[in-house]
């Protein structure tokens, strides 16, 4: 499937690479954790809205790709960069990279359709959004939220490839510590956790932006930290469980391992309101180590 998937896409990429701004996620409701009911529950939803002109500045975005929704992403265009991204996992597969970014085009114009694309021809382009000259010499990575490594497709893999799900990450840190624990919690549930159509491994990946605001090109935040959480089913204790890592964004290789009751109290004293990852749900916490700290 991924490369048929691959060939198909390089042959039709621009009509296939679709994205839109929504007005709720439950356009896109499978990238979230399911309680009891089968409901989706969302992380906690940001808002600020602007009283004259009605703008939200937290936009919520199902990024689709190859007629299909591949995750979701809340974005901040104020500081041009995501909050999180939500996606799911249910197998492994090694898949390419893409070397070109798109951009979202109605972050900028509402009228510039709902299609992930190149920068040409997008009205008031970077208004509201990260575009990929602001990335030039600025020393910093596009730090992907929803990594290649964890797609499980090639047209997933692709589909991570929009500035709407990355943020100016130190290099040292995306290419070390971050990279080693992005692979450490994949093999966790390729080893440990149910991954089939019936129980999937949910993840958020997310970012607390600097503040005061250190400022990449001088108009895009770059974050203080990163964090990642995810829930899965274990094979084992036949239970939902759950890990949670937290770095600074930074040279220093620093990288906590937590669990996602710690994390959420974190989050919470940086964005200055309680803040749920799955809703109060998945709170057993897996007691040994993922992340093998180098």
């Amino acid at each position: 499937m991924g490369f048929v998937c691959g060939l198909f896409l390089l042959l039709t990429l621009p009509a296939l690479a679709l994205t839109e701004v929504v007005v709720s996620f439950s356009v896109c409701p499978d990238f979230f954790w399911k309680d009891q009911n089968g409901k989706p529950v969302t992380p906690t939803i940001l808002t600020e809205v602007d009283p004259q002109s009605g703008h939200d500045r937290y936009q919520k975005i199902c990024q689709r790709y190859n007629n299909l929704y591949q995750f979701a992403t809340l974005y901040d265009t104020t500081n041009k960069i995501p909050v999180y991204s939500a996606y799911n996992i249910e197998g492994i597969q090694k898949c390419n990279r893409k070397s070109n970014w798109f951009i979202e085009p109605e972050l900028d114009d509402i009228s510039g359709g709902p299609d992930m694309k190149n920068e040409e021809n997008v009205k008031n382009l970077g208004e509201n959004q990260a575009i990929n000259n602001d990335y030039v010499k600025s020393g910093y990575d596009k730090g992907h939220l929803y990594p290649v490594s964890q797609a499980d497709d090639q047209c997933t893999a692709y589909s991570t490839f929009t500035l709407t799900n990355a943020a100016p990450q130190h290099w040292h840190f995306n290419r070390g510590v971050w990279n080693q624990m992005e692979r450490a919690v994949l093999n966790y549930m390729n080893t440990n956790c149910q991954l089939d159509t019936n129980k999937i491994a949910y993840i958020v990946t997310g970012i607390v932006p600097s503040n005061p605001s250190s400022l990449m090109n001088k108009r895009v935040n770059i974050p203080a930290y990163f964090w990642n959480a995810f829930c899965c089913f274990d094979n084992i204790s036949k239970k939902w469980v759950s890990k949670a890592h937290l770095g600074p964004n930074d040279i220093s290789g620093t990288l906590w391992e937590l669990s996602l009751t710690n994390l959420e109290t974190n989050l919470a004293q940086d964005y200055g309101k309680a803040f749920s990852v799955f809703g109060g749900h998945c709170q057993s916490d897996i007691n040994n180590p993922i992340y093998p700290k180098p």
